[in-house]
């Protein structure tokens, strides 16, 4: 559409829109199960990093040194005009947007006129955020767009927690988590955001998964995820989980275990092999002893008290689309896979949303797994100078730029479309063939170089 007053929003009833949205990934979801390489409809969800800044200095980062030798260098933070020239090519389409990857999203500079956006389209935020700055204010202004919260939490007492997360505080961040907790619980429950934590696993939190799996069972947490650390440097090699695989197994079976005793959903990558049970069961396996419980600084809130301020209301007036008509995006819910397992439709589907679980794994002729993918048919990631990727994988191609084609075409480009039919032919490019995404789902071999990654070498 070439009309710029067709993305003007006052021009539509919040229905017809809700009803464009609809359509939208209708289409969408007809093109992932068809296995079309070419998608009739839009991208589903939006990541766009519209700030590489950050409040934190986390040890497994790759981003603090580069970032700090480059403040006043250069910008940060995407251009607020390519913002503006972004959003109507994203907002009026995707159901979910995410703000960044590398950087603290409540930092974007101009973050209330992302919200105005939201609020125009009906479009929700999915922030994975330190929660640091979600004050009270905070929660008020970006609670209402929320389609869901995904909390960094690498610890599960505070001297790990504070020692990983450098610069953020253990005890703030979970009263900042239970907030947020006490606010979604205010809502009707189809109103109600998502509240996921993700954990970066490496050896000095290992023993404390199980838990991190405690405190989310008592902040109300839906789902615990987890990815193997990937190790930028020589001094983060021997902590990376690759290197102590029977530790890394043992910590995975007792957190599946509190897990399953609590009733809380995980999203865990599956065990190394060739780890043997005698291996795994000689592996010293200490959960921290925490006789007053794992979040003593809240007891008194957990209990019913307050917990620094009242709880905030949504904004009178807003239309947003229900969670349940957001169709996984954000909420991860799981799907099976069936059929022949050389079917196009079992492949295209495996990942058509972010599974709770690990799926079947989808077997070409050979028997061997499938690549799938998540991201190729619903989303798009467009980095702070306007280069658009499928996803943020390590080592993923760069199919476009925003500044020289409109999205729409870089969504179906021949290299978007190549992408697509190569996974679908089972002859996946070398991106898609060696995705830790997949790997730590149980659908490929864990490959140690891209685990280990020398930043300075491939700078």
């Amino acid at each position: 559409m070439s009309d710029a007053s067709l993305y003007d929003a006052s021009r539509y009833t919040p229905e017809q829109i809700a009803a464009y949205k609809a359509d939208n990934e209708r289409r969408v979801r007809e093109a992932a199960s068809n296995g079309d390489a070419f998608v009739d409809g839009l991208p589903l969800k939006v990541t766009l990093e519209l700030t590489a800044d950050c409040n934190l200095y986390c040890r497994m980062c790759e981003f603090p040194v580069p970032r700090e030798q480059g403040r006043g260098r250069y910008d940060l933070h995407m251009p607020v005009e390519t913002f503006r020239m972004l959003a109507p090519q994203v907002f009026p389409h995707a159901r979910i947007v995410n703000l960044t990857v590398v950087g603290e999203p409540l930092m974007v500079p101009y973050l209330d006129e992302v919200l105005e956006e939201c609020a125009k389209w009906q479009t929700r935020l999915e922030l994975i955020s330190n929660v640091v700055l979600l004050d009270a204010p905070m929660l008020a202004k970006v609670g209402p767009h929320l389609g869901c919260l995904i909390v960094s939490f690498d610890g599960g007492t505070r001297r790990t927690f504070n020692r990983i997360r450098v610069g953020s505080d253990f005890e703030q961040v979970t009263r900042n988590m239970l907030r947020y907790a006490r606010w979604r619980e205010s809502l009707p429950p189809e109103r109600r955001p998502g509240f996921h934590l993700a954990v970066t696993l490496m050896k000095e939190n290992a023993h404390e998964l199980p838990t991190i799996i405690r405190i989310a069972k008592a902040l109300g947490v839906d789902l615990v995820s987890g990815a193997w650390m990937i190790a930028f440097n020589d001094k983060l090699a021997n902590s990376s989980l690759l290197r102590h695989r029977a530790l890394a197994n043992r910590a995975l079976r007792e957190a599946r275990r509190v897990a399953d005793e609590l009733g809380v959903r995980t999203a865990l990558p599956v065990d190394f092999p060739d780890v043997s049970d005698e291996e795994i069961a000689a592996v010293s396996f200490v959960e921290p002893s925490l006789p007053d419980g794992p979040l003593p600084h809240l007891a008194a809130a957990l209990a019913g008290g307050p917990v620094d301020e009242a709880p905030v209301a949504l904004a009178e007036g807003d239309v947003l689309i229900p969670l349940s008509e957001v169709g996984g995006l954000g909420v991860d819910e799981p799907i099976k896979v069936a059929g022949d397992p050389d079917d196009r439709r079992a492949r295209s589907m495996a990942f058509a949303v972010a599974p709770a679980e690990p799926p079947p794994p989808s077997l070409g002729p050979d028997g061997k797994p499938r690549n799938t993918c998540k991201f190729l048919w619903n989303e798009l990631f467009v980095n702070v100078s306007g280069d658009v990727a499928p996803c943020c994988i390590q080592g993923r191609p760069v199919v476009g730029n925003t500044h020289a084609t409109n999205l729409s075409e870089i969504w179906n480009n021949a290299p978007m479309r190549e992408m697509r039919q190569r996974l679908l032919d089972g002859d996946p490019i070398p991106c898609c063939k060696d995705c830790n995404y997949n790997t730590q789902l149980g659908q490929g071999n864990y490959r140690e170089d891209t685990y280990f990654i020398d930043l300075d070498r491939r700078l």
